[in-house]
Formats: C-alpha cells, structure tokens, sequence
C-alpha cells in the first residue's frame, strides 16, 4: 500500500478524497483507530494544503467521517487519557481501495442494517468475536440456531383450532322462540276520558196518569166525609 511521504505534494492539493485521507490516517496509527484531532493532524503533517482554510476542510472531513459507513466510532474507555471517540475502519471494508490504493476507491462501502443490526462501536479492543475497535463481527454474530427457534416460534403461534359450533338445542331455541306480540300504545295524555252517550227520556203513559188522578180525588173525598 502506497504511502507518500512529507515532501510528496509541497503545496498543491493532494489528489486524495477525505475518506481516502481518514483511512490513511488511521491505518498510519499504532492502534488503526484515531481520534479526530489526531487525524487533522496527520493530514496537515503529510500534506502543507491543508495547514490553511483548515476549518472549511475539516468540516467537510467530519461530514464524511458520519455518513459513511466504512468508518466506525468507537467510545473512549475511562482508563485512555485525553477527550473525544476514536474513529476506525469498519472490519468488512478492506478491500473498499482497489488494489490498496487510495487513489482508486471500488464503490461506496454500505452496512446492511437490517442484516445486521448488532454492529455498533465497542469500547473493548480483542474481546471475542470482535473485528478492529472490538466491534461485533458479523461472521461470529449470527449462529441459524436462532432463525431455527425463530421460525418454530412463529409456526407455533399461527395454528389456532377453530371454535366448536353452538348445541343443536340451543340453535332449536334461538330459531323456533315466537316474536312477542305488539302492545298498544298507551292513551295521550293530553286526550279527555270518553263519556257514555245520553240516554233518552222516558215517556208516561196517559191510562197511568189519569188512574192516579182518580185515586188522589177519592182519598181527597174521603177526607172529606169524615
């Protein structure tokens, strides 16, 4: 792998990317992880360009440094003196440079998420089944007795017996129980009670009338004499 030295660019611009600057820096280090301000300052070391404007380019330096998955953050343990995380390669992005060359990059370096949802920066260096920065592996991540206890668990909970149908004696009830039969609506209140029609007049007789007539002449009479 090409590693140009001090006096390799003098004043000009190098014809380096940031990501090709940062993996630069960083497989420079002892430890392949570095953090930020370490990699300003191996930039500014090996190519005098950038010991000006440095806050344009360091802030374009940064942005690639978060949107790029190729690199990785790795937080600092409470026994390493100093402030900030440390920035490293992700372990699958070897052969992101084509040839080794950080002139010639093969295509943009993606971590399928969804694949993989367990790789996230360590605070350990060597812990087992970890890559550079002690992050998670995939290759030691995934194990298929976990998909084999995944699937028998969702087979499981997607076979349900049907409900029973009700009695036979109950569906004879429900079928053969008659309406109730209608009620009359109740009287207003507003309406006066029905009175019973009148009832005609008697008629007297006349042969009655003159009976009594002659009865209370003789008891007058009568009366009379005595």
């Amino acid at each position: 792998m090409p590693r140009p030295g001090k006096s390799s660019y003098s004043d000009q611009k190098p014809p380096y990317s940031y990501i090709s600057l940062t993996a630069m820096a960083i497989q420079h280090s002892a430890e392949k992880m570095l953090p930020l301000s370490d990699i300003y300052k191996f930039i500014m070391e090996r190519f005098p360009y950038y010991r000006e404007h440095t806050q344009r380019w360091q802030n374009s330096l940064r942005h690639n440094l978060s949107f790029n998955d190729c690199f990785i953050k790795i937080p600092r343990r409470p026994d390493q003196p100093g402030k900030g995380s440390f920035w490293a390669l992700h372990p699958d992005c070897g052969d992101m440079f084509e040839n080794g060359s950080f002139l010639r990059r093969r295509k943009r370096f993606k971590v399928l998420r969804a694949d993989h949802p367990h790789l996230q920066a360590g605070s350990t260096k060597g812990a087992p089944g970890t890559g550079p920065g002690g992050h998670v592996h995939p290759h030691h991540a995934h194990h298929p007795h976990h998909h084999h206890h995944a699937a028998a668990h969702h087979h499981h909970h997607h076979h349900h017996p049907p409900p029973p149908p009700p009695p036979p004696h109950m569906v004879h009830y429900f079928h053969q129980q008659p309406p109730p039969a209608p009620q009359p609506p109740p009287p207003l209140a507003s309406q006066p009670p029905q009175q019973p029609p009148p009832q005609p007049p008697q008629q007297s007789h006349p042969g009655k009338m003159q009976e009594a007539a002659a009865v209370a002449a003789a008891a007058a009479a009568a009366a009379a004499a005595a």
